[in-house]
């Protein structure tokens, strides 16, 4: 395999700098404020200027002006970040046919059949960075080797705006090379865990005792980091086919006020079927009470959900929480799950006409 990842640096700052050039060289911070107070909300991402202050994502906006006063602080624009998005995986598409969106501002490209060999590979992944940068001003950083995780750890290390190819000759190196925490899927407690075990290259996992492994991290994560440190980890590059879509807003007070809520329900629905492909068959309604415990209640029927079928039994879902729970909410939102392709839609408005 010939794999491609691509990732658009600090991108919903990068689109703000684009789009203001005073911007550039100054600390921007991308936040999403919740609305109860002029500062209460969650940093979103941030350039590398705010970086180096020490603004981090998931970071309280109140922190953050603490660590970096003098930042430019503004406010998160979704619809606009993922209209450039889609700009940028139209141009991938565009080199390949096997293209799987990771998220926002990461996708993975196979281009094992748009090219001779490794080396044509390397060409095109660099060519691929100049068309971005040309077409949308995006500074993005592509790492290339022989799958999706090589590809990405090749990536990470040349952040900002940088290009590495990890090739078949140069895989066996990276394998004795790479820490364990530095992979793809490996979060603290994992890493952690191996630490303790001795297992710190993904070299190591290779002595280690299997039966001790999946003990410790559990038998998935065990074969995936076997399968990596053997060189024989080849999931496909796919278009994945997303399985649940959430929106989740906080309330100007905590109330039981259904009114109130009902009208932040409605936006929660109409920005969750903004991210679906398709209709779904379950809604579920999530509360966040006043003492943040979660609360929720969900629906599966036979067939997809229009928007307006969806929120009248979002509706619904939010009263019983309300007869059951006498406390009051903090947020609210929605989340939907087992999709089902549109056409889906004529199977329900036959039922409905029945």
């Amino acid at each position: 395999m010939i794999v491609a990842f691509v990732d658009i640096d600090y991108f919903f700052a990068q689109v703000e700098e684009i789009l203001n050039p005073s911007l550039r060289g100054k600390p921007v911070v991308v936040c999403v404020y919740s609305g109860r107070s002029l500062d209460s909300g969650a940093v979103a991402t941030a350039n590398y200027v705010a970086r180096k202050l020490g603004v981090k994502a998931g970071m309280p906006i109140v922190k953050a002006k603490e660590v970096a006063p003098q930042a430019i602080y503004l406010p998160m624009r979704r619809e606009l970040y993922e209209e450039v998005s889609r700009r940028v995986m139209s141009i991938l598409r565009r080199v390949s046919a096997r293209v799987e969106v990771a998220s926002v501002d990461e996708a993975y490209i196979d281009l094992t059949e748009v090219v001779e060999d490794f080396n044509e590979g390397v060409k095109v992944g660099r060519e691929l960075k100049e068309v971005i940068k040309t077409e949308t001003e995006l500074s993005v950083t592509v790492g290339l080797s022989i799958n999706k995780v090589f590809a990405k750890v090749a990536a990470e290390s040349v952040k900002p705006g940088g290009f590495k190819a990890v090739g078949p000759n140069e895989v066996e190196r990276l394998i004795e090379e790479l820490d364990v925490k530095d992979i793809p899927g490996v979060g603290p407690v994992i890493a952690e865990r191996l630490q303790k075990l001795g297992v710190r290259k993904l070299t190591d996992v290779r002595s280690a005792v299997r039966f001790v492994l999946s003990k410790a991290i559990g038998r998935a994560k065990t074969e995936y980091l076997l399968a990596l440190a053997e060189n024989r980890y080849f999931p496909p590059v796919e278009e994945k086919v997303r399985k649940t879509s959430g929106r989740y807003l906080t309330l100007t007070s905590n109330t039981r006020d259904f009114d109130e809520i009902v009208t932040v329900l409605r936006r929660s629905v109409e920005e969750a079927y903004r991210k679906t492909e398709g209709l779904p068959t379950r809604v579920a309604v999530v509360a966040i009470m006043e003492d943040l415990d979660v609360v929720s209640r969900e629906r599966s029927l036979e067939h997809g959900l229009t928007q307006d079928s969806a929120f009248e039994i979002a509706k619904e879902l939010l009263k019983e929480v309300l007869r059951d729970d006498q406390r009051k909410l903090r947020r609210v939102g929605v989340r939907l799950g087992k999709f089902v392709k549109p056409g889906g839609l004529d199977k329900f408005l036959n039922l409905q006409r029945d």
